[in-house]
């Protein structure tokens, strides 16, 4: 068999394969700065050799702990390393720096006055968060949790850091070490209680123990600060501080439960469409027989959802200690029909 028939058969057959695999040329999707032939994905912004947004690259080799990457108009050759703080490799990282697509699209997108920023690697007021990710690149993500943050920081060296803050049209307002202007005044949002609350201390549990003090049914409340498990709040009439306790038994979402404790809405129109024995019962956090389901749900609160799942349910637990329950139960006219 001849060369050009051996040729034939083999690329018939599918054997014949690429010598070279086809180059990985990217973008740089900012301008980017260079220290000792290495870009940090910390992205300092202070001294450093540019790489202007847009500028093609070729990546050499990727792993781990570096990606090898090579300036194809100069041949300059650099590495793109991840540091120990931000909890990522490098070739996690390294997307929010080089990319497949042209950014140009984007500049184009942008404000005139934008744009000049841009090419001049130059922060401004005014800027969009997109302006600037073009302009400085992605701020480190371990003190930067969500580009959506109105506070972006940047590290200027390994010892100084400068933010980027934006306000709420998500337009940058300083930035370096000008301080933040005074956020505008804002009306208080208050809650109300929507049953009975019984507390320990200064504690409210998700299970709403019938046992103790009680915080009355349309109490104003004010919220503080939340968290994944709490929700501190103060009574605007006395100023008491209270926290809402959640944990893992619930099953349910913390501030989820709390708003079904304490919905924005005064409660008192709700209360006044009760029967007047009903009202009784509720200003008194006593539930009887021939009481409505609403009625009971204002004296007592929601019943805890980890073993009264829906409020349609015949059957509401409540807990009057850690060890003793109570369970009311409804009629086919949704009154109560027993409590034991």
């Amino acid at each position: 068999m001849n060369r050009k028939n051996v040729l034939s058969t083999l690329l018939a057959l599918g054997l014949l394969t690429t010598v070279s695999a086809q180059a990985e040329v990217l973008f740089s999707q900012a301008n980017l700065l260079l220290n000792k032939n290495q870009l940090s994905a910390v992205n300092y912004r202070g001294k450093g050799l540019s790489i202007p947004v847009g500028t093609k690259v070729e990546v050499l080799k990727r792993s781990d702990d570096e990606v090898r990457c090579k300036v194809l108009d100069s041949g300059a050759e650099f590495k793109f390393v991840s540091h120990k703080s931000l909890g990522k490799s490098a070739v996690a990282l390294f997307p929010g720096f080089f990319a497949a697509t042209d950014p140009a699209a984007r500049i184009a997108a942008l404000t005139p006055e934008e744009q000049k920023q841009v090419k001049a690697g130059e922060l401004a007021k005014g800027m969009s968060r997109d302006a600037v990710l073009l302009t400085v690149g992605p701020p480190p993500p371990h003190r930067t949790l969500s580009l959506e943050s109105t506070r972006w920081t940047y590290w200027s060296s390994k010892f100084s850091t400068f933010d980027v803050v934006f306000d709420s049209a998500g337009k940058v307002v300083s930035f370096g070490d000008e301080p933040a202007p005074a956020p505008v005044p804002t009306e208080k949002v208050f809650h109300h209680a929507t049953a009975n609350f019984h507390f320990e201390g200064d504690t409210l549990s998700w299970v709403n123990y019938l046992k103790g003090p009680i915080l009355p049914f349309n109490t104003r409340v004010e919220v503080l600060d939340k968290s994944d498990s709490k929700v501190s709040f103060k009574v605007v009439e006395t100023g008491k501080e209270f926290v809402f306790e959640n944990d893992s038994r619930s099953g349910a979402d913390t501030w989820a439960l709390f708003q079904a404790a304490f919905a924005p809405e005064d409660q008192a129109p709700k209360l006044a469409t009760l029967s007047a024995e009903d009202r009784k019962k509720v200003s008194a956090s006593e539930v009887v027989t021939g009481m409505s389901r609403t009625a009971v749900r204002m004296a007592w609160g929601p019943p805890p959802p980890h073993e009264t799942p829906s409020f349609d349910s015949t059957v509401w637990t409540y807990w009057k200690s850690k060890i003793s329950k109570v369970k009311v139960t409804f009629d086919k006219d949704d009154k109560v029909a027993s409590i034991e």
